[in-house]
Parts: C-alpha cells; sequence; structure tokens
C-alpha cells in the first residue's frame, strides 16, 4: 500500500497561518463591550433613594389622528369641573369696598348742555393809508417815504423826508439806464389841505445831469430822448385826491415847467459859427397817476403822461409812463 506524503505547499502555508487562538482573542475584545453595554438598566440598580416606577407613555400608532387637547393642555392647569357639579362662589376678600355702579361718563357728557361758542376775535379796524411821494399830501414832521419806478424813458428812485407837517424836503436819482444819470434836489410844500380826500401843494426841484456821450457825437441820444440838459430846473403844481374809504386808491397830477441850460451846446449848421457858451431851453411835463394803498404804509402806483418841448434839437412831444411803489418809514 502506497504512502501518501504531504504536499512541501501544505507545509508552507501551516507555516505562515497563525493558530486559531490568536484570532479569537481580538474579536473577544472588539465584541465584548457593545454585548455588555446592553444589559437592561434595570438589573443594576441604581444608587440613591428609591423612584417611582415610570408611567409607559404610549406610542401613537402610524396614521392616527393627533390628540387636539394635549397641544393645549399644560402643567399645573386645574380640571374642569363636570357639567352638573355645582359651582362653588370664590370668597369674598377682607376690607374691600363693594363695587357701586357708576354712570357712563359718556353719557353724562352727552346730557351735560354744551357751553356757547365763544364770539369771534374782533377783525382789527383798517388803518388809512396817507403815505403819498408823488401827490401832494405830505409825510408829516419826522416822516420819511420812498419810492422807486421803472419805465420809459428814466428808472427813478425818491425819498422824502418831512420837516414839518406841510414842508418836505425831497432827494431823488432819474437815469436813462446808464446813458443819462441825473441827481435830484427839492422841496413840497402843501398849500392847501382839504383833509383825508384832496391836497394841493407846490413843488421845485433842480438837477444836474451827466451824459455818457459828449453832445458833439451824438445826435439823437439821451438829451433827444429824455430833454434833459446839464443844469435843469422843474417849478410845478401837484394835487391829490383819495377816495373813501380806508384803502382806497388815490390820484394824483403833476404839471411842471422845464427849464434846461445847456453847458455844452453845438452848432449843427456848417456856416453857422460858433455857439455860445451856454444854450437854454424850455419844455412843459405832465403826468397823472393813482397810487393804490397796499396796507397802512405801502402802496404801487402807475403814472402816464408826456413833454412837450419847444427846443429845436428836441422831440416835440415824448410819452412818458412808468409804475412803481411807495412806502414810508
Amino acid at each position: 500500500m502506497a504512502r501518501v506524503l504531504p504536499s512541501p505547499w501544505t507545509k508552507l502555508a501551516g507555516a505562515f497561518m497563525p493558530p486559531v487562538r490568536f484570532l479569537l482573542v481580538p474579536l473577544a475584545l472588539v465584541l465584548g463591550p457593545p454585548v455588555w453595554a446592553q444589559v437592561p438598566a434595570a438589573a443594576s440598580p441604581a444608587p440613591g433613594p428609591s423612584r417611582a416606577p415610570a408611567v409607559p407613555v404610549e406610542v401613537p400608532r402610524r396614521n392616527q389622528a393627533p390628540d387636539e387637547a394635549a397641544w393645549t393642555e399644560f402643567p399645573g392647569r386645574p380640571a374642569e369641573p363636570s357639567p352638573g357639579a355645582a359651582a362653588v362662589p370664590l370668597p369674598e376678600p377682607s376690607g374691600r369696598p363693594p363695587l357701586v355702579p357708576v354712570e357712563d361718563l359718556q353719557d353724562s357728557a352727552e346730557k351735560r348742555p354744551r357751553p356757547p361758542p365763544e364770539p369771534p376775535a374782533p377783525t382789527p379796524a383798517l388803518v388809512p393809508n396817507r403815505v403819498s411821494l408823488l401827490g401832494a399830501r405830505t409825510v408829516g414832521a419826522g416822516g420819511v417815504a420812498v419810492a422807486f419806478s421803472l419805465g420809459f424813458p428814466t428808472l427813478s428812485a425818491r425819498v422824502a423826508v418831512g420837516v414839518t407837517s406841510r414842508f418836505d424836503v425831497l432827494v431823488g436819482f432819474d437815469s436813462l439806464y446808464g446813458l443819462m444819470n441825473e441827481a435830484r434836489l427839492g422841496w413840497r410844500w402843501s398849500v392847501l389841505d382839504g383833509g383825508p380826500r384832496w391836497s394841493l401843494g407846490v413843488v421845485m426841484e433842480a438837477s444836474h445831469a451827466f451824459f455818457l456821450r459828449s453832445a458833439s457825437v451824438e445826435v439823437r441820444g439821451a438829451r433827444y430822448v429824455t430833454g434833459r440838459r446839464n443844469w435843469n430846473v422843474m417849478p410845478g403844481l401837484v394835487g391829490s385826491f383819495q377816495f373813501q374809504g380806508q384803502r382806497a386808491r388815490r390820484l394824483f397830477v403833476d404839471a411842471r415847467y422845464l427849464l434846461t441850460v445847456d453847458t455844452e451846446p453845438t452848432q449843427r449848421t456848417p456856416l453857422g459859427g460858433l455857439p455860445p457858451d451856454q444854450v437854454s431851453a424850455s419844455a412843459w411835463t405832465f403826468r397823472v397817476g393813482a397810487e393804490m394803498p397796499l396796507s397802512e404804509k405801502t402802496s404801487y402806483f402807475v403814472s402816464a403822461g408826456g413833454d412837450f418841448r419847444g427846443h429845436s434839437v428836441d422831440a416835440d412831444f415824448m410819452p412818458v409812463v412808468s409804475v412803481g411803489i411807495v412806502t414810508g418809514l
């Protein structure tokens, strides 16, 4: 009978394969602690005072409707009495005064008689406007009036200072928008005073005009339009009439004689010879307008009129219009 000899490969595998006990010991160390941890807590009683047995909590089944009362309940809520139980009244606290019904305040306010309405505040009486600078009425002793106007051919500024109740000093300035500038000085005297309705006075003004261009190169410039020369004197009469009312409009009329003195005359004709040193001329000016009071001391005015001239080198008639404002200080 032949003997089967072990294969050399079998010996080689046995040499490299460890014993079985070396494999079981690490496996027991790895799987042992989780198994020991699954021991029920009741098996090893916890130290300390004894506790009440735990109440089992019912786990809701799948697709079961939730209990609505469980969401509104809170710890310590008193139990509701049964429908058949009698209600027990609460004890009244000692020392508390009894409740007394009080009448509704809203109802009592409606029943109470309302006080009569207060009378409206009296409207202050309008103060009449007596400030005039273009008419015959003076501003009075210590009074000051200022006027500004814009028009054709000049723009003007006037100041009146009251010396007495019937006499004013006048200071003015006229300008043909820079081509001619004229400084004025004069006075106004109220001769006839008819009260608050009408007045008549005498006015006198003298002026010196400065022209941008000389007379030798000017043909129909500032001298032709304004009718003024180097020196001018303007005496005249002025009157005013005011309608009835505290803020009624006031009409005025101004008529003056204009005497001009030209200190740089020119000779327009080739064979006329040398011109004299001075040449005088005259003209008549006429203005009519109205002052419309806006307040106690302020009013606006409109004026229109014209100049009738007799100088051969001036226009026979030059219209004049202006609008402005007069106020008292």
